[in-house]
């Protein structure tokens, strides 16, 4: 399983054997592939205003998240309910996991934040940066269904991608954005949840299973998997059942043999006297 692209970038697809990395780009090539442009319903000023926004949310706002992620792994792993052994497919210790986990992409990501320039403010600084992005945004949607009107368009997806990163954690998890977006922003509130309905009506189930196709019928392959392996188990099961019951004769027929001399002996003692 892959985890990063060859560039070095999440997220990532292959598409026909070609691997493609961004998410700009991944959309951009998907809309020529299969004829679908998101945004041909928007004029040239209100195209102007996405591409502003979305290089806001993506070279701006999204440093303000990593920057908090950096500093608080624990909280990440625990917020977002991060399973590093199902994730990568390993049975190493979790602890061990998560140990490297904190240690690798903790200082990776904090020497990222440092150099892009967002690492080197105070959390204090970088939620008021990351505020004032929501608030944008938020100002921005006012009371339409979505960014531009009642279809989403390209900046509807991109900020869905963001903002759910943030509104999603888990609510025991301190966290200063998802706090703001609730308290002052609740339009982008009710726009994730617009899009995580029309998008992913299946959003439960992806995250509880981790499976991102959950609409799609399984190979057949897997269901007689499934079926040798529920086999295999009952006969595993049967067999166990059946050297158990084999023990336990054994065992009742030593006790039965143990009777048995231990009458004869005092049958002996009684012929003696």
């Amino acid at each position: 399983m892959k985890f990063r692209s060859k560039k070095g970038q999440l997220p990532f697809i292959e598409l026909n054997g070609e691997e493609i990395a961004d998410s700009t780009i991944i959309l951009r090539e998907l809309s020529s592939k299969f004829g679908k442009d998101l945004d041909a319903a928007l004029t040239s000023e209100q195209r102007s205003v996405s591409h502003a926004m979305i290089s806001m949310i993506e070279n701006h706002l999204v440093w303000a998240v990593a920057c908090w992620r950096t500093k608080n792994m624990d909280q990440v792993l625990k917020g977002y309910k991060v399973n590093l052994q199902h994730a990568l497919g390993t049975r190493i210790p979790t602890g061990i996991l998560n140990f490297f986990f904190k240690f690798t992409f903790g200082r990776k990501g904090a020497k990222k934040v440092k150099a892009q320039g967002m690492g080197v403010h105070t959390p204090e600084e970088v939620s008021q940066f990351g505020c004032a992005d929501l608030k944008v945004l938020s100002d921005m949607l006012a009371d339409k269904p979505f960014f531009f009107g009642d279809e989403p368009t390209t900046l509807d997806v991109v900020a869905f991608a963001h903002l759910a990163q943030i509104l999603y954690i888990d609510k025991e998890t301190p966290y200063n954005l998802r706090d703001y977006m609730q308290e002052n922003c609740p339009n982008l509130v009710g726009h994730c949840s617009r899009m995580k309905e029309r998008c992913f009506p299946d959003w439960d189930e992806i995250c509880s299973t981790l499976d991102i196709n959950t609409h799609l019928p399984k190979p057949e392959k897997q269901e007689e998997g499934k079926e040798g392996k529920e086999e295999a188990k009952e006969s595993k099961e049967s067999k166990e059942e059946k050297e158990g019951d084999k023990e336990k004769a054994d065992k009742e027929e030593k006790e039965m043999e143990k009777d048995k001399e231990v009458d004869e002996n005092k049958e002996k003692e009684k012929d003696g006297k």
